[in-house]
């Protein structure tokens, strides 16, 4: 039987995860810009009916603004330079999380990048895309408060090197988000569907809309090796051996997608998205997924 599990993880092996991340950063935020350029496709605005898009607010110009929202007509009134935003603008931020558990480290011949790599990549490229559109953004288990900018995205790149994203259910402490927040969870989600459950619970009692992506590896999807198999657990702890994996491959298949559903129905349940993406296909696919539930504003010229 499928039985999702979550391995816990030693200090010395998140420092190992880290180095290792921290090695494939510069390709990463690479890969990360040219998602956000390519999917910079001339999205003129959110699409939502509401007055808040009709009103503008004002606020002091800060460091990690754009300088092309700067409002030069009223900061001459004013005589100090404030930047214009539309009302949704200013209530709305999105929360990421990215699982950094240890069976997210996972990955098989079949693919290039980890779950975990993946995951830092689709994480980055998101955070990026809300820094060019002015939309603040901030990331699970960091001490600041949302922001966006330059220096915001540089610093959540930072958060994300140092691999202390709290466990899916420490993400049910975080109690102090807007109403109007979206929240991203990212992950491979083995785990009971009841513990993923009560989390997305948590952020609906709060007032937040939300999205889950599952990553998963092409092995664990579809388990396509032949004859005696021995599977070890991430934590090398337990072992199984097989004398023809192939002959449980329907039933596995079933159960993986079982669980799949199952994540379906959590987040359909209380209207959020869900996607699922394997990491031998194209990050581009699973960030087209992200930009387009979030309706993230094209970057002003």
């Amino acid at each position: 039987m499928f039985k999702p599990s979550r391995a816990n993880t030693s200090p010395l092996q998140e420092r190992v995860k880290a180095e290792r991340l921290a090695q494939t950063l510069p390709p990463l935020i690479l890969a990360a810009e040219h998602l956000v350029n390519a999917f910079d496709i001339g999205v003129h605005g959110r699409r939502r009916a509401g007055t808040g898009e009709d009103f503008w607010q004002f606020k002091q110009y800060g460091p990690d603004d754009p300088t092309t929202s700067i409002d030069w007509r009223q900061s001459a009134k004013r005589e100090q330079v404030y930047i214009r935003q539309k009302e949704h603008e200013t209530a709305e931020t999105v929360w990421l999380w990215r699982d950094n558990s240890l069976t997210m480290d996972y990955a098989s011949d079949l693919t290039e990048q980890s779950k975990l790599e993946r995951a830092t990549l689709l994480s980055m490229a998101l955070a990026l895309s809300l820094s060019k559109s002015g939309e603040k953004f901030g990331l699970f288990g960091q001490a600041e408060k949302a922001s966006t900018g330059p220096t915001s995205f540089n610093r959540f790149v930072g958060r994300v090197l140092e691999m202390q994203s709290p466990s899916l259910p420490d993400l049910k402490l975080a109690d102090r988000l807007s109403s109007k927040s979206t929240v991203v969870l990212i992950s491979d989600f083995l785990c009971e569907p009841s513990e993923i459950a009560e989390t997305v619970r948590h952020f609906v009692n709060l007032g937040c809309r939300g999205f889950l992506l599952q990553i998963a590896d092409p092995v664990e999807a579809d388990l396509p090796f032949q004859g005696r198999t021995r599977f070890l657990s991430m934590a090398e702890e337990d072992s199984l051996t097989l004398g023809k994996v192939e002959v449980v491959r329907d039933d596995y298949q079933a159960l993986f997608d079982a669980h799949r559903q199952e994540l379906i129905r959590i987040a359909k349940n209380v209207s959020w998205e869900y996607s699922f993406h394997r990491t031998d296909a194209p990050a581009s696919e699973a960030f087209a997924a992200l930009y387009s539930a979030l309706n993230i504003r094209r970057p002003k010229p």
